[in-house]
Parts: C-alpha cells; structure tokens; sequence
C-alpha cells in the first residue's frame, strides 16, 4: 500500500478510537458491579437454601498420576486414587461456602472409597458408607435402579440430601457428565428423580464473592452518602 493512502487510513482509524472510547468506557461503568454467578446457578442455590433437594456430588479433585491398583480393598486407601492437595482444599473450602450460604444438610451418603468419603467428610462433616454409590462390576441396570431410588428417597425432606460418587455411577444412572467437584441438584416429580442443573466446582466461591459485593455500597452510592 502507497504511503499516501496510509495517512489518511490511520488517521480514520485514531478518529474512530476517539468517538468510540468514551462510550465504551460508560458501557464498562454501567455494567459494575458485575455478577460472577449465572442466574442459573444462583437460582438453584438459592432453592438449595430451602431445603428439600438432593445433591449429587463427584468427588473432589484426585491425584491422577496414582491411578486405583487393580481389584483394590474398599479399606485400602494406599491402593486407590485419593484426593490431591487442590481437591482436599477444595472440598473444604466448599463445605465452608455452603454452611457460609446457609444451605441445610441432613443425609450425607457417599461411595465407600476413599476419595468418595473424604469428600463426602471434609464438605459435610459426616458421612455414611453407601455401596450402591459405587456400583464397580454391577449390573448397569442394577446400578441406575438402585441410584435413582435413593435420590427419590432423599428428596423432599426438611433438609438436602447429599450423595458423593463417581461419574461413572452417575452417568449410568442419570447421562450427562460431571467434572471432579461438580454438583448436580435433582428433585423429584411424580416418584422421578429430575435433573435441575450443575453447580461447579469452582462456582461455589464466586456466590460468596457475589453475595459480598452485594453488601457493599457502590462508588456512586459511597459518594453520595458522604
């Protein structure tokens, strides 16, 4: 391209850079405070906060370069795939974020191996060894039926049921996939479990930060009070 015609282009574009800034800058202010939540997830936390739901959480966050030995004992922890210093945090974390939220717990089951209990411990506090969460070297049928009784079991009591497990368990069960932390909420119509959506495992600490920010006065609003 000949010089002569490169003068002019830039000068367009730094003249567009110009009229546009300030309405971009007032569109950025506009939109603070942000929320970090999706309305999707802050609605099911906050029918999470009354009660009667069940949650169905894959464990936390494993080291996966110690994979479960073949055929290993239920008991033996030192022959399984356990939680990783993140997920170990991360599940603690979480627990904390939940009770923080206000979220009541009743029930809490979980797969009887190692990494399905310590999650099931660190986010509730106690737990309650549950075979069919595991459902390793069942029948496929077996294992959807037995799954799904329980979340119909669970729902609508005064508080959530809690089930830790594995996704390959709760894929059998319901479809669908669940990341290491993830929570699905299920509630249950007509004596049928029903899927309501996934809380992340990540998102739990975004609804306090969200909840935070709501608590504080804007720039406009501290402004104005002074």
């Amino acid at each position: 391209m000949h010089l002569h015609v490169i003068r002019p282009l830039a000068a367009a574009v730094m003249a567009l850079d110009f009229l546009t800034a300030p309405v971009a800058a007032q569109s950025a202010n506009e939109a603070l405070p942000h929320q970090h939540l999706s309305v999707s997830t802050t609605n099911l936390i906050e029918r999470l906060q009354g009660g009667g739901h069940v949650l169905i959480v894959r464990h936390e966050r494993t080291n996966a370069f110690i994979p479960d030995s073949m055929d290993f004992e239920l008991g033996d922890c030192a022959a399984q795939r356990n939680l990783s210093v993140a997920g170990h945090a991360n599940a603690m974390e979480n627990g904390i974020v939940g009770r923080h939220l206000k979220i009541p717990i009743g029930t809490v089951l979980a797969s009887p191996v190692c990494r399905t209990l310590e999650t099931a411990r660190l986010m509730f506090g106690s737990v309650e060894p549950e075979p069919d969460l595991w459902g390793y070297n069942q029948d496929p049928a077996k294992v959807r039926a037995d799954f799904r009784q329980l979340v119909v079991d669970g729902a609508g009591q005064p508080k959530n049921t809690a089930l830790v497990t594995h996704l390959g368990t709760y894929s059998v069960a319901f479809g669908g996939h669940l990341a290491e932390g993830d929570t699905a909420v299920f509630t249950v119509v007509d004596n049928e479990p029903e899927f309501l959506g996934v809380i992340a495992a990540n998102a739990w600490n975004d609804a306090i930060i969200d909840a935070t920010v709501k608590s504080q006065p804007t720039a406009h609003q501290a402004h104005d009070d002074n």
